[in-house]
C-alpha cells in the first residue's frame, strides 16, 4: 500500500470513483495509532513534529502518523479524503478556510467517542477566542494559534545603511527612507512577500488593503475594487517596479537567508527558519503605510475530519482524545518553537515561555498585536477558497507588471462575482 505522502500526492488528482477504488482494501493500522495531517511547511512543521514525537516517547500507547506540507491541495485533499472514508483522524485548518470544509468535520462536543473537551478535561474558557471554533453555533475545531504576518530585518545590514538596527520604521516615510538608505550600500531592501507566491502576494496587498480602510468582500459581494484597494496594491507594485525594492520573480527567503535583504515580510512560523540560519536579525509589525498599522494574519484549528461508522473509528477517537489531552501542555513549546501565539490560555500564560528567545525575538511583539487586533484574518466564508484563488492570477499579473493595477483589479472583481454567485 502507498505511504500516506505518497497516497496525499495522487488524491488531489484522482476522482471519487477513483479514489474508491484505491482505497477498497486498506490495510488496517494498529488500534492505537492515529493519523494527523497538517499543512505546515515551515518551521511550525518543524516544532509539531518534536512535539508529535515527545508525546509518543511519553506513552507508548500513543503513537502518530505525522503528515505534513502539502499546503496547496490540502483542503481538497481533506474533503476528499472523508468522502472517500480514508480521513485522517487529525488535521489543521485555517479560520478563514473553515466554513469551506465544515460538513466533513465532527463537532468536538459530539463524536462516535461522545465530547472530546470532556474527555481532554478542557472547557471553553480554558482558551482565548473560543468563538472561532465556532460555525453554525457548533464547535467544529480546537483554536490552536494566531498567526500573521511581521517583518523580519536584518540588523547588520541597518547598521551598514547608518540605521538604528533596534528602532524599526513606524511610519511610511521612515520605511522608504530606510529602504532608499539600503539601496545605497548595493543591498536589496524589502520583498513584501516570503517566497513570492501568488497567495502571499495576494496577502501582503489584503495587509495594504485593510491598513487603508479598505474591505474585501461585503456578503457574497466583492468590495476590494475601490481607491483604497487601487491604492494599496499601487503601492505594493510601486515597491519593485518603480522604486526598485525588489524585483518581480525573487525569493525573499531565498534573499534573506543569504545575507542580501534588508527586510521581509514573513510570518509567525518563520522564527525557527531564521534562527537556524544564524543572522544577527530583529522583527517588527509593519509600518503604518495608510490610516492603520496592521498585517494579514489567522488562526490555526485543530480539527476532527469524520469517520466511518465502526467500533474502528471510536477507538481511535479514544486515541485522538488522549493525545489531545497530551498535546495542552506542549502549547507554549508550540509558541516556543512554532512561533504563533499559542490560543490555551495555560500556554500563553505560561511564565516560562515569556522567559524564552522566541519571546524576546518575535512572539512577544506577535502577541501584543494580536491582543490589541493588528493581525487581521480574513472574511470567513463558505467561498473563501475559490475567491482567493479567482484574484491571485490578477495581483500576481500587476505585481509582475504584466497588468495595470486598474485592471487587475477590474478582473479580479469580475472572476470573484463569478464565484459568489454561482449556485
Amino acid at each position: 500500500m502507498a505511504s500516506r505522502r505518497e497516497f496525499l500526492q495522487g488524491m488531489g488528482g484522482l476522482g471519487l470513483a477513483a479514489m474508491t477504488n484505491v482505497l477498497s482494501n486498506p490495510a488496517l493500522a494498529a488500534p492505537a495509532k492515529i493519523w494527523f495531517n497538517t499543512l505546515f511547511h515551515g518551521g511550525d512543521a518543524d516544532a509539531m513534529e518534536t512535539i508529535v514525537k515527545k508525546i509518543g516517547a511519553a506513552d507508548s500507547n500513543i503513537q502518530v502518523d505525522l503528515t505534513q506540507g502539502a499546503w496547496t491541495e490540502y483542503y481538497a485533499q481533506l474533503y476528499n479524503s472523508v468522502v472517500a472514508e480514508a480521513a485522517p483522524q487529525l488535521g489543521i485548518v485555517d479560520d478563514f478556510r473553515y466554513e469551506s470544509v465544515a460538513q466533513v468535520l465532527y463537532d468536538v462536543t459530539d463524536t462516535p467517542a461522545g465530547n472530546m473537551l470532556d474527555r481532554m478535561g478542557i472547557k471553553p474558557g480554558d482558551f482565548n477566542q473560543w468563538g472561532i471554533s465556532l460555525v453554525g453555533g457548533k464547535p467544529l475545531g480546537i483554536p490552536l494559534d494566531q498567526n500573521g504576518f511581521g517583518i523580519f530585518y536584518n540588523k547588520d545590514i541597518f547598521k551598514q545603511a547608518g540605521l538604528d538596527p533596534e528602532k524599526f520604521p513606524e511610519t511610511r516615510d521612515e520605511f522608504e527612507n530606510a529602504c532608499e538608505a539600503i539601496k545605497k550600500i548595493g543591498k536589496i531592501p524589502y520583498h513584501p512577500a516570503l517566497s513570492g507566491e501568488t497567495r502571499f502576494i495576494r496577502r501582503a496587498w489584503l495587509g495594504l488593503l485593510w491598513g487603508n480602510n479598505g474591505k474585501f468582500l461585503e456578503g457574497d459581494k466583492p468590495a476590494f475594487n475601490t481607491d483604497k484597494g487601487r491604492e494599496a496594491l499601487q503601492y505594493l507594485v510601486d515597491g519593485v517596479l518603480k522604486r526598485g525594492w525588489n524585483k518581480p520573480g525573487t525569493n525573499g527567503n531565498n534573499q534573506f537567508l543569504a545575507g542580501e535583504l534588508a527586510m521581509l515580510q514573513n510570518g509567525t512560523w518563520f522564527y525557527l527558519t531564521v534562527e537556524k540560519a544564524k543572522l544577527n536579525y530583529g522583527c517588527s509589525m509593519p509600518p503604518k503605510f495608510f490610516e492603520r498599522r496592521v498585517a494579514w494574519g489567522g488562526y490555526h484549528l485543530i480539527v476532527l475530519p469524520k469517520q466511518p461508522d465502526s467500533k474502528e473509528t471510536i477507538a481511535k477517537l479514544e486515541t485522538t482524545a488522549a493525545f489531545l489531552k497530551a498535546f495542552l501542555p506542549y502549547t507554549s513549546l508550540w509558541g516556543e518553537m512554532g512561533g504563533a501565539v499559542p490560543l490555551f490560555k495555560a500556554g500563553i500564560d505560561n511564565p516560562e515561555l515569556k522567559q524564552t528567545n522566541t519571546w524576546r525575538k518575535t512572539l512577544g511583539m506577535f502577541a501584543q498585536a494580536a491582543a490589541s487586533g493588528a493581525m487581521l484574518a480574513e472574511p470567513r466564508h463558505p467561498k473563501i477558497t475559490d475567491v482567493d484563488l479567482a484574484i491571485e492570477p490578477f495581483t500576481q499579473q500587476a505585481y509582475n507588471g504584466t497588468m495595470s493595477v486598474k485592471d487587475a483589479l477590474d478582473q479580479a472583481e469580475k472572476a470573484v462575482d463569478k464565484v459568489l454567485s454561482a449556485s
